[in-house]
C-alpha cells in the first residue's frame, strides 16, 4: 500500500457512525492517494470475522464531487443524484460498489443463521423497466446522515412536507426542504441541560409534534417538536445491556410501542406519552426488532429473532395469527393505509406481503431482485406506494396497484440509514450513511405528462 494513502480509523470505525471531512477526501482523490476503510468497532463485537481492511481505489473511480446537486444536473449529466462524476460511468459506480461489498459478508450469512437450511429462492419477479414514481430532485452533500448499528436502519422521519429529522452522528437533526437548511435540535453540540440523549442512538421515531429516540442501553429521549424545549430522557431497563430495535409513535391511545433485546422479561413494551411509563406490555418468544400498529388500531404486527411473526390483537393482547413465509430474521414491517395488507421484511432478501383475510400464508414475496437485507419498509398514505429499503444502494418502490408486479429501483452508493415518504405522499427521503458519500436525497412524486397511457400513471392524488 502507498504510503501517503489517507487513513481513517477510530474506536467506532462503523459505516456511518465516523465521517471523514469532505475536503479531506477530494485531496485524497487529486493527490492520486487510496482511501482506507478500516470498519470495526461498535458492530465488530457481533460481526468482527466479517470486518476487514480494505482499499477502495477512489481516485481511479471518480473525478469530481458536486455539493449542491439539483434535478437539472442529473438530468443533463453532470453528475450523478450523490454530486459524484464517475470516471468510466457506471462502470466506475459498478467497481466501487463492488470494492465497497468486500467489506461485510451480507446479512443471511452472519454466522448465526449457521444453524438454518440454506436460502431456498421463491420469489416473486418484478418488472422494473421504465418505471419511474419519483424522480430525484435535490441533495446537499454536506448534509451527512449516520446509523450506529448495522442491522437497524430507522432514522429518517419526514413529519410534514418541510420537517424532516434524521441521525447525524449521535445527533437528531432537522432539515427544512423549503429553506434547504439544516440544524441540530437534540444531542451534541447543543448547550442544553436537558437535551441528552442516548449514547448510541439505535433507532428513532417522529409524527405530528413527537419525537422519540432509544439507544443500545435500553435508554431513550423523548421531545416535543413544537417547542423543542426539555427533552425527558429516561430508561425503562436497569438491564446493562437492552437495547431500543424499534420505535412506533401512533396516533391511538395505545401510544408508542418499543421493541427491544428484552432477554429478561421477553415482552414488547408500550408507553404513553403523558406520562411515559409503561402503559401495556405484549408477550413474546424472541427479542423483538420492531413492531407495528394497524391504522384501524385493532391489530399489532411483531417481527423479531425468528423466523416467524405475529399479529396480537390490540385490546387482549393475545395472538391472532403466525405469519410464515420468511427464512431468516426480520427488522421492518409497514401496514398498508386502509389496513388490508401486511409488509415484513427480512435478512433472507425478501418481503412477504400478507393479506389480513388470509394471514396463513403471504399473497406475495418480493423480489428476486433484491440484493441485500429488506431494512426499511414504507406505504404511501395513498397505499398506491411501497418503499422498500436495502442494506445498501437499492431502495424498491413498488406499486399495489399493479397487484405488487411492477417497480421502480432507485440506485445509488452507499448504506441507507432510513427511508420516509412524506404524509401527503408527495416527496420521498433517503438518508445514505455510506462514510464515503454521505448524504439525504430528495424525491418528488412524477407527473404523468399528456399522450402517455394514463391508465398506467393514473394516481387520484394528481388530479
Amino acid at each position: 500500500m502507498d504510503n501517503d494513502a489517507l487513513f481513517i480509523d477510530s474506536p467506532f470505525t462503523m459505516e456511518g457512525t465516523v465521517l471523514p471531512d469532505l475536503d479531506e477526501l477530494i485531496d485524497a482523490v487529486f493527490n492520486d492517494q487510496s482511501l482506507l476503510v478500516s470498519e470495526g468497532g461498535v458492530d465488530s463485537m457481533f460481526f468482527n470475522p466479517y470486518h476487514k481492511h480494505h482499499i477502495c481505489p477512489v481516485r481511479s473511480l471518480i473525478t469530481a464531487r458536486q455539493t449542491i446537486v439539483e434535478q437539472h444536473d442529473v438530468q443533463e449529466g453532470r453528475t450523478d443524484m450523490q454530486g459524484i462524476s464517475w470516471r468510466e460511468g457506471e462502470r466506475g459506480k459498478h467497481i466501487f460498489r463492488e470494492n465497497r461489498d468486500h467489506l461485510r459478508a451480507p446479512a443471511y450469512a452472519y454466522p448465526f443463521y449457521d444453524k438454518l437450511p440454506s436460502l431456498v429462492d421463491n420469489r416473486d419477479e418484478i418488472n422494473y423497466y421504465g418505471n419511474e414514481y419519483y424522480r430525484f430532485r435535490y441533495t446537499d452533500t454536506n448534509i451527512h446522515c449516520s446509523h450506529h448499528h448495522p442491522q437497524l436502519r430507522n432514522l429518517v422521519y419526514a413529519t410534514s412536507k418541510n420537517d424532516v429529522y434524521y441521525l447525524h452522528e449521535n445527533t437528531i437533526k432537522h432539515w427544512s426542504p423549503q429553506r434547504r437548511s439544516s440544524k441540530a435540535i437534540l444531542g451534541r453540540p447543543l448547550k442544553n441541560l436537558h437535551s441528552r440523549v442516548p449514547h448510541n442512538i439505535t433507532t428513532m421515531a417522529a409524527m405530528d409534534e413527537f419525537l422519540m429516540v432509544g439507544g443500545e442501553d435500553g435508554s431513550f429521549t423523548f421531545m416535543n417538536l413544537q417547542t423543542c424545549e426539555n427533552p425527558v430522557f429516561d430508561s425503562f431497563t436497569t438491564v446493562h445491556y437492552l437495547e431500543v430495535n424499534g420505535i412506533e409513535i401512533t396516533r391511538s391511545r395505545t401510544g408508542t410501542y418499543m421493541s427491544s433485546n428484552d432477554h429478561v422479561d421477553q415482552q414488547l413494551r408500550c408507553l404513553d406519552l403523558a406520562t411515559l411509563q409503561v402503559s401495556a406490555t405484549f408477550p413474546t418468544s424472541a427479542f423483538i426488532n420492531f413492531a407495528s400498529q394497524s391504522p384501524d388500531g385493532h391489530m399489532l404486527a411483531v417481527v423479531g429473532d425468528e423466523t416467524e411473526g405475529h399479529v396480537m390483537s390490540v385490546n387482549s393482547r393475545e395472538k391472532i395469527a403466525t405469519l410464515k413465509g420468511h427464512q431468516r430474521y426480520s427488522f421492518s414491517v409497514a401496514w398498508s393505509p386502509d389496513s388490508r395488507m401486511l409488509a415484513t421484511g427480512n435478512d433472507d432478501r425478501s418481503t412477504c406481503i400478507f393479506d389480513t383475510r388470509m394471514l396463513s400464508t403471504p399473497v406475495h414475496i418480493l423480489s428476486r431482485d433484491v440484493q441485500e437485507s429488506v431494512r426499511s419498509l414504507r406505504y404511501s398514505s395513498c397505499g398506491r406506494f411501497l418503499a422498500m429499503a436495502e442494506d445498501r444502494h437499492y431502495v424498491h418502490i413498488v406499486d399495489t396497484t399493479t397487484d405488487y408486479s411492477q417497480a421502480q429501483k432507485i440506485d445509488f452508493v452507499g448504506d441507507i440509514s432510513g427511508i420516509s415518504f412524506t404524509p401527503d405522499g408527495e416527496s420521498l427521503y433517503i438518508g445514505v450513511s455510506s462514510i464515503d458519500f454521505s448524504s439525504l436525497l430528495e424525491f418528488e412524486k412524477g407527473r404523468p405528462t399528456w399522450g402517455e397511457d394514463m391508465n398506467d400513471q393514473f394516481d387520484p392524488l394528481y388530479f
